[in-house]
């Protein structure tokens, strides 16, 4: 097994023949596989001036370990200051949760050790790290989320004259005239909903408050991220190339993961919605409103999670959903238009990432 040797920090932004303008960067993540290395993309790229990292309990992760894993992560890259901490525990409507398989291959990273960080989470609420982040930036931030849209929702709600301090919002979520993902043999066989997208599906409250929220917003969906399929030809190519303590540790991730490759069902999701950060050349796309289903339901369904409490953050009672309907992406309605990316640029897309992460400072 390869060792881990822990990165000198620097600060200032440095790329291969000189000095960059750094765009600075909010990063909302659920911590998952596809999170680890889209946190170490945007960590280590010199475009991007990384201002804090935030997470929930919603996606896949659970806060605790995104509060080790978060920082662990972010020491094998060039980060120097970066606030990071976590949000509610659970989505602001709803009872849908993520296959706890999923659950536990995020809190522990896959089982690849990285060295415990001597980073120290912020103990303010995400929705704070997110508005202090803003308010302590001399231009305007790009928003990266890529699990629900829980935090977003909550921000937008409680700071709402924070909009004119973003530049844009890159979300990685939604499905429009492709198949959704929530229905995975072996995790969710027999799910009713074809339709949706994980991210949108766990709180469709807040996707449906977002798209609505008239943000500068740019939809990294899967109609796009599908271009961008990790193969066993990507993984060994990489495995060439790893020489870094962030590559060494996506090397160990993709090993672990062999089986998930050969499924054919593992997509740079999230490193997609990364790029298309640092450089908007990788979302060719148009321009339409969308809107999000959120379908309250009578009775609960077998895929209500049943730990989840009765009562919302705000107190008032929770609703059960439609898991058929709920969650599902539309083009049309009212809402402000957004840009969805329909295609993107695979092959340099699998160059700049490996690229990034083998790069030293």
């Amino acid at each position: 097994m390869k060792r881990f040797i822990k990165t000198a920090v620097v600060s200032g932004c440095f790329w291969l023949a000189g000095a960059c303008s750094a765009t600075p960067v909010i990063f909302d993540t659920d911590v998952a596989i596809d999170d680890w290395s889209a946190l170490l993309l945007l960590a280590n790229h010199p475009d991007v001036e990384l201002l804090a990292v935030t997470a929930n309990g919603v996606g896949e992760t659970h806060c605790q370990p995104a509060l080790r894993n978060i920082p662990a992560l972010l020491d094998l890259t060039k980060a120097a200051e970066v606030s990071f901490g976590c949000g509610d525990d659970y989505p602001m409507d709803g009872f849908f949760v993520f296959p706890d398989p999923w659950r536990e291959q995020a809190d522990t990273l896959s089982g690849v050790a990285v060295p415990a960080s001597d980073r120290i989470a912020s103990e303010a609420h995400a929705v704070e790290i997110i508005h202090q982040s803003l308010a302590k930036s001399s231009q305007p931030v790009t928003l990266i989320a890529t699990g629900s849209l829980t935090n977003i929702a909550q921000w937008l709600a409680k700071y709402p004259d924070d909009k004119s301090k973003v530049s844009r919002l890159v979300i990685m979520g939604g499905a429009f005239k492709v198949h959704g993902n929530i229905v995975v043999p072996g995790f969710t066989d027999g799910h009713p909903n074809n339709q949706a997208e994980w991210n949108i599906y766990v709180d469709p409250l807040a996707a449906s408050q977002v798209f609505a929220s008239g943000l500068a917003i740019e939809v990294v969906g899967l109609d796009v991220t599908n271009q961008v399929q990790v193969t066993q030809a990507f993984a060994k190519e990489f495995k060439q190339k790893a020489s870094t303590p962030a590559a060494d540790f996506w090397d160990m991730v993709l090993d672990d993961n062999d089986w998930f490759i050969d499924s054919g069902e593992y997509y740079f999701w999230d490193v997609l919605a990364a790029l298309v950060v640092i450089d908007p050349a990788f979302c060719e796309g148009e321009m339409q409103p969308v809107w999000v289903e959120y379908q309250v339901a009578d009775q609960p369904s077998a895929w209500d999670a049943k730990h989840i409490p009765a009562l919302r953050a705000d107190g008032s009672k929770r609703n059960h959903l439609d898991p058929a309907k709920s969650g599902i992406t539309h083009l049309g309605g009212d809402n402000p238009p957004v840009k969805i990316c329909t295609s993107t640029l695979p092959e340099r897309a699998f160059s700049l990432f490996t690229q990034t992460l083998n790069h030293r400072f």
